[in-house]
Parts: structure tokens; sequence; C-alpha cells
């Protein structure tokens, strides 16, 4: 038998994951422009292979993004650095999740530096302070935003062909 706080802290995360499957689609309806009667507009499924994926990269064409999967509360992608690359300081306005499949670097997190290689998962709340140094070696990472507004930035990234 389990320890009844081991009990308690189950049943809260339950409450609170059915109160939370319940009431988003309840916001959704309520957030339309008149609030009465329209539906969310539904999301397509959509199922990709990897090289049916578009691929955008910065001008200098030292780094690209694949863009995997994009719908109105989600981003991923596959973020591609050369060697020696850096992100500027920037804010995001969505929370950001990396997890690392190849390469290493420092990131700065409000200013902490963090090394990181494959295998580091990397959270980084909404509107944190954030900039990246690669190391010597090509950077392979799945990145996900909770949101598209922070992935809107390779809108500007050229397509490549």
């Amino acid at each position: 038998m389990g320890s009844p706080v081991r009990y308690i802290v189950v049943a809260t995360t339950l409450l609170v994951g059915v109160f939370v499957a319940v009431s988003e689609p309840i916001k959704a309806r309520s957030q339309n422009n008149d609030g009465v009667g329209k539906k969310p507009q539904p999301v397509k499924a959509t199922v990709k292979a990897i090289d049916k994926t578009q691929v955008r990269e910065v001008p200098s064409g030292k780094a690209s993004i694949r863009m995997l999967a994009e719908g109105k509360n989600a981003f991923v992608g596959l973020l591609r650095m050369d060697g020696g690359g850096k992100v500027p300081e920037h804010r995001d306005a969505s929370e950001e999740y990396i997890h690392v499949l190849k390469g290493s670097g420092t990131i700065f997190i409000e200013d902490k530096p963090h090394v990181i290689e494959p295998g580091t998962t990397i959270f980084m709340p909404k509107d944190a302070k954030v900039r990246f140094e690669n190391g010597p070696e090509e950077l392979m990472a799945i990145q996900v935003f909770a949101g598209p507004e922070s992935a809107a930035k390779y809108n500007a990234w050229k397509v490549r062909q």
C-alpha cells in the first residue's frame, strides 16, 4: 500500500488534468469575436515524412529550421546550426523546449551559463533572456514552442529549394 500523501498527489494531479481538459474547449469557444454560437476552427491533422517538410535558412546559411509540425498551440522544428554559430540575446513570447541530438555549446538563460551536449533537454520560460554559443561542431536539436508566436521569426528566413 502507498502512503496517503502519494494518493493525494495522484488524485490532485488527475483532477487538475480533468479540469484543464474540460475548461480548454470552453475557453476556446468563449474567445471568439462575439463569443456566441461560433465553434473554433478545426486544425487539420498532418502526417509527413521528414523529407517532405519545409526547410528555412537564416540568410547567411549558417542555421536552418525544418518545420516539422505547427498547430494553434505549438510548433515543433528540427534546428541545425553550424559549428561556432551564435544566437544573440533575445526573449520569446512563449515557452521554449530544446532537446539536443548532436553537438554541444553553452546556453545562457538569464545570464547563467549552462553547458549542453547530446541528450540535454532545456526549458525556457516565456520572456526568459536567452543567448547561445555553439561549440565547434554542427548542432542538431528538436525545438518546441508552446505556441506558434515565437516560431513566426522563421518566416523571415529563406525557404531552401
